[in-house]
């Protein structure tokens, strides 16, 4: 059994390797250091499509029985959108967002039947929030964008699937806890480990769920956000009262 993991090299995509190893897979592994984790590494700007989907083609020629891809590399910047510059934010939809498509195209195209493409999320892909918004928005076009893929896919009668993943809150760097934009420090403490998201994430991926949100605080948040009927004006007040914990 292998499994392709971009953004391998920190966080979520460390630990999913580390969970993958454990359970006996072949891990490869992508990121933009020049050294990374898995039994096989790439080093790749994944910015850089031409030489991505160049990528792609070699390790399908070498693994042709590759049947598990996880578009899992992301990146943050924070702060009101109107202190970002428009390249940071197209930095941001670059790697979170159009990396994951070039890579799905390519991958649902030439795996094997029974392959899974996983794009990672965040609750972000759900749920708004200030001070990040160019994350929120690659986040929810990523949701958008895996979900339409699965229908076609099952309209089609194809025996490949995309699987989508969106946590809560993780403690990696991402987070970039205790900044002035970051997440609050009183608010780590709700936050799991990359480990617990990875083995929620690794188990929702072997039982084949096309949904995957793993972490307390993903449930809670996705859930109220999507079933009560003031999902919207609640994720407004924490978003304030985050606000207000960072200004004290």
């Amino acid at each position: 059994m292998k499994v392709a993991i971009t953004g391998v090299s920190g966080g979520i995509g460390r630990a999913l390797a580390a969970e993958f190893k454990r359970r006996g897979y072949f891990i490869i592994g992508l990121d933009l250091k020049a050294e990374g984790e898995g039994d096989e590494y790439h080093s790749i700007d994944l910015t850089d499509t031409s030489r991505s989907l160049q990528l792609y083609h070699e390790i399908h020629q070498k693994h042709p029985d590759l049947k598990l891809w996880i578009n899992n590399a992301g990146i943050a910047v924070l702060g009101p959108l109107k202190d970002q510059s428009l390249a940071d934010f197209e930095r941001v939809m670059k790697i979170n967002f159009n990396a994951p498509v070039a890579a799905t195209h390519f991958w649902i195209k030439h795996m094997s039947d029974g392959g899974c493409v996983v794009n990672m999320a965040s609750a972000a892909g759900f749920i708004p929030s200030g001070d990040m918004s160019s994350y929120v928005a690659s986040k929810h076009a990523l949701v958008g964008f895996t979900r339409a893929v699965q229908l076609e896919l099952l309209s089609q009668g194809s025996k490949i699937s995309t699987c989508l993943v969106a946590p809560g809150f993780v403690k990696t760097e991402i987070m970039q806890v205790g900044s002035k934009y970051g997440l609050p420090e009183k608010l780590n403490q709700f936050a799991s480990t990359p480990e617990e998201c990875a083995r929620e994430i690794v188990d929702g991926i072997i039982r084949g769920e096309r949904e995957i949100i793993p972490t307390m605080t993903g449930k809670l948040m996705t859930g109220m956000y999507r079933y009560l009927p003031f999902g919207q004006k609640l994720a407004e007040k924490v978003y304030l009262k985050s606000r207000e914990i960072k200004e004290k």
